[in-house]
């Protein structure tokens, strides 16, 4: 009996409920620090495109990992610098080792940028839609990153397609002539 009325004066009590411990000051406040539990729509689509430019990079023998990295004089291979750098940590290095000197600093996705091969521009061009795309989720997105999601769509599509007739292994040829034989007549058409 005890028991039946601590909880029916638990119902009816008059006391305010506690807040709960997650509940966020200003209710229109979207809090930063949740992330989806599963990825969403456009995420998987980024990562997708992503990953099929990361594959032409790799097959250029160009790096993959994400972050900055430098070139030597006289070197043709990139060389992973940092995942992120500041802007004086960059100009610092620029001091450093002058561009005049020969030395290259890049992005992973400006390092196809300037090559002399079209897919590898274009992979270049798509992981860095990607990237302004994915910063720009931290913000409200505009009419310019719809535009920009939809050139990438299209972009992919085309590359994607690309890729897929420089890789087939179907060959056309001219059919070998035909020898008539004595009794077929050629039909006429209906």
């Amino acid at each position: 009996m005890a028991r039946r009325r601590a909880l029916l004066s638990g119902l009816f009590s008059r006391r305010p409920a506690a807040a709960p411990a997650d509940v966020h000051d200003d209710p229109f406040e979207r809090p930063a620090d949740l992330e989806p539990a599963e990825p969403d729509a456009l995420s998987l689509a980024l990562d997708e495109i992503e990953a099929g430019a990361l594959n032409i990079y790799a097959s250029a023998g160009l790096p993959t990992q994400p972050g900055h990295y430098w070139r030597e004089p006289d070197s043709e291979d990139w060389t992973f610098l940092a995942a992120d750098i500041g802007p004086s940590e960059r100009f610092a290095l620029a001091l450093e080792y002058p561009p005049e000197q020969g030395w290259r600093f890049a992005r992973l996705q400006d390092l196809g940028a300037r090559s002399e091969r079209e897919d590898l521009r274009a992979a270049a061009r798509l992981l860095a839609d990607v990237a302004a795309l994915r910063n720009s989720r931290r913000e409200n997105l505009t009419q310019d990153h719809l535009l920009t999601a939809m050139e990438l769509g299209a972009a992919w599509r085309a590359l994607r397609n690309a890729q897929a007739v420089r890789t087939s292994r179907l060959t056309l040829s001219v059919p070998a002539r035909t020898r008539s034989l004595k009794g077929d007549k050629p039909q006429k058409p209906r």
